[in-house]
């Protein structure tokens, strides 16, 4: 659909409205395609509880659950706290991960940061 309509194509991974409430909105009023932007919001890790999370049931079920559909492109921006991002993103290289850039930060607490792949 983004190459048809000439739309950059971008995928999120939300993950609930408490969190993601901004981003949810953008994408139903249609604030994204206003800029040029074909937004897929996926279902990931965390993404709602509803069928119960099988996360604690899997290998690494202590790593970052965003942090492997990233790092394989799989998506282009996940959500972070802001001590968690800035830590991922100054240790991705040595750590042999998906290198990132935080492209956005909340001033308080109680936001979270956007970052997305470095050639974004």
């Amino acid at each position: 659909m983004a190459a048809e309509t000439g739309l950059k194509k971008v995928r999120i991974a939300a993950m609930n409205p408490v969190h993601d409430l901004a981003v949810l909105v953008a994408h139903d009023e249609g604030l994204f395609l206003k800029e040029g932007l074909d937004v897929e919001i996926l279902k990931t890790p965390g993404t709602g509880t509803l069928g119960g999370d099988t996360q604690g049931l899997q290998k690494g079920v202590f790593d970052r659950a965003m942090w492997s559909p990233f790092n394989s492109g799989e998506v282009d921006q996940y959500r972070m706290c802001e001590w968690g991002v800035m830590k991922r993103t100054v240790e991705a290289v040595s750590s042999n991960q998906r290198p990132g850039k935080i492209v956005a930060l909340g001033a308080a607490m109680s936001k979270m940061a956007i970052i997305t792949g470095p050639k974004s």
